[in-house]
């Protein structure tokens, strides 16, 4: 039996629902049981030489039973449906909360497309064991035990007989199951494979065909193709194991037990309507294990998928919810640009011996750096790629958390905030600038829900963006595409920007955030960008010194430790690290 411990763990979100189909299940096997009473009835009555009228109620009740059976069949169908709706509902929701919760650090130790074959085709491979296979084995075990205690009541030699049989059909098979589960799991682990390659294929299609690596590509996937084709050939042999055996079971266990019936009845133990009785019930005390057979194949495919999905909901979050959050850090917005909200001084944000190693890297990114962003004012961290400066982001938001040190914001560890309330408070444009699929406003919005058009024309006309956002087709209604690739980098950039500004929050985070706009265009960014950083508490990340002369302080990073602090002037003078990277960027 496939009673997989974690599925069924799973499966008490819907209890209802496959209790629901269990009922309904059962209802259709008495209609089939009530069938073959009356069928006996009525051949008892021809053997007796009774008159044709007294067939006429049985042959009624045979046909009521058939439409009853029609009915609570399509019934069934809808208890199935309902029950795997909710499965998939209730399953991704728990999948997409979790994944959530791990955030973007648990994505830089797996394959996207690996995840997405989990969220996606996990699900539905699942749905069936809770919709239709669960369901059919209660039918199973509830159903034949019935049926084998009547028979044992008409004749105890069938009964028993019987019953050995009805325990024999379903086990059988179960010789070949860990054999199929190995197989089944390598047939999962190919098609993930495979499907992780094509998403990578499709991200990567403009390098492919710029590198002329398309028919490389294709090769790769014709193999991966292959081997889920093995896999799942494979997979079916045995599955069909399964099957076959089921069959010779039922037809076996029919005609045997019909056979010592009708021994019984020769040597007087049964009468003529005992032996109808066992002619007409015998196969129903099978019929559920015939319906069962043709799910089971489902059945090891969502084993099999299951792995991948407890993978996940087993993966420890790198950055836990506090387990008592502190709650004194002001989290309000600044409510400079027509939102309501808490105002006040912004926050201090402090760096304080901060050491951070990625996985599977000796050298650390970060090597006790000790930073301090003063309410209100800008600190912008410069150095070559590498140096540490995009790390600084990601433990300032905590999509890890450093191995030694602390960030703190007002004095309190950000360890202790809530998650949802530090994120809050901070507006961040990186580096790399992802815009959804939806229109450019649906992109504005993610940062206010409900903001309105004007809030969102003030952001962009901030950000350098409303000039060219009113000239498409649609303005702020235009769709962008896929990641935005309708759009230029420079005019994503500037949907971040203002997208970031509209969310007007107390710590604004620069990650090169002018790294994609042309020079004139970064000139009135940098403009607008400097007079809406007043009063907010500012981290400028930047490669591009240019983007950093006006910063009140100016902290020099390299192989993740601060080596120069000051202003741009104060750093000139010293000629070091700082100094040296003017120069370079200034040489032709």
């Amino acid at each position: 039996m496939l009673l997989h411990r974690r599925l069924l763990e799973l499966a008490t979100a819907v209890r209802w629902h496959i209790a629901a189909a269990v009922a309904v299940g059962l209802g259709v096997t008495a209609t089939y049981i009530g069938q073959g009473l009356l069928v006996a009835a009525v051949l008892e009555q021809v053997s007796g030489h009774e008159p044709w009228s007294a067939g006429v109620a049985p042959v009624a009740g045979v046909l009521a039973l058939v439409a009853v059976r029609a009915g609570l069949l399509q019934l069934r169908e809808l208890c199935v449906s309902r029950t795997a709706a909710a499965t998939k509902l209730r399953l991704r929701r728990r999948l997409y909360a979790h994944l959530l919760a791990l955030g973007p650090g648990h994505l830089t130790g797996t394959r996207t497309g690996t995840v997405q074959s989990v969220l996606v085709d996990g699900v539905e491979a699942v749905e069936s064991y809770y919709a239709r296979y669960l369901p059919q084995l209660a039918v199973c075990l509830l159903a034949p035990a019935g049926l084998v205690a009547y028979l044992t009541s008409v004749d105890w030699v069938v009964g028993v007989l019987v019953a050995v049989l009805v325990v024999f059909v379903p086990l059988a098979p179960r010789w070949w199951d860990r054999l199929l589960g190995e197989r089944g799991q390598a047939h999962w682990d190919a098609y993930a494979a495979l499907d992780a390659a094509y998403l990578d294929t499709m991200q990567g299609l403009a390098t492919l065909k710029a590198f002329n690596a398309g028919e490389r590509r294709r090769s790769e996937l014709d193999h991966r193709a292959a081997v889920l084709y093995r896999s799942t050939m494979a997979q079916m042999r045995v599955s069909l194991v399964d099957t076959g055996l089921t069959a010779f079971g039922v037809a076996a266990g029919t005609s045997l037990s019909v056979g010592v019936g009708a021994l019984r009845l020769a040597q007087g133990a049964l009468d003529l309507a005992g032996l109808y009785v066992v002619v007409f019930l015998v196969f129903e005390c099978f019929r559920p294990f015939i319906e069962l057979s043709r799910f089971w194949h489902a059945g090891h495919t969502a084993v099999s998928a299951a792995a991948g999905i407890h993978a996940l909901l087993d993966a420890v979050p790198r950055t836990p919810e506090p387990s008592a959050p502190v709650r004194t850090v002001r989290t309000g917005r600044t409510g400079r640009t027509g939102r309501t909200g808490r105002t006040g001084r912004p926050p201090v944000v402090e760096f304080e011996q901060v050491t951070f190693t990625y996985a599977g890297r000796l050298a650390p990114a970060l090597d006790r750096v000790s930073l301090r962003l003063e309410a209100g004012r800008t600190l912008a961290v410069v150095g070559p790629s590498g140096a540490g400066k995009s790390t600084l982001v990601s433990l300032l938001l905590r999509f890890f958390d450093p191995v030694g040190g602390r960030v703190l914001v007002d004095g309190s560890d950000i360890r202790g905030l809530p998650l949802a309330a530090l994120r809050e408070m901070i507006a961040v444009v990186c580096q790399d600038t992802y815009l959804f699929h939806g229109t450019i406003a649906d992109n504005l919005r993610l940062a206010r829900p409900g903001a309105t058009g004007a809030q969102m024309r003030e952001a962009a006309r901030a950000a350098g963006a409303h000039a060219f956002v009113e000239a498409l087709p649609a303005g702020y209604d235009t769709p962008v595409g896929e990641r935005g690739l309708t759009l230029s980098g420079g005019e994503r950039q500037r949907i971040a920007i203002a997208r970031a500004l509209l969310k007007d929050a107390p710590v604004l985070v620069l990650d090169e955030a002018t790294s994609s706009v042309d020079a004139a265009a970064e000139a009135d960014i940098q403009r607008a960008l400097g007079r809406l950083s007043r009063g907010r508490t500012t981290l400028v990340v930047a490669h591009r010194l240019s983007t950093v002369r006006d910063a009140g302080r100016i902290a020099v990073l390299a192989h993740g430790r601060v080596t120069e602090v000051g202003d741009h002037r104060s750093l000139l003078v010293r000629r070091g690290d700082y100094a040296r990277m003017v120069a370079a960027q200034a040489a032709p």
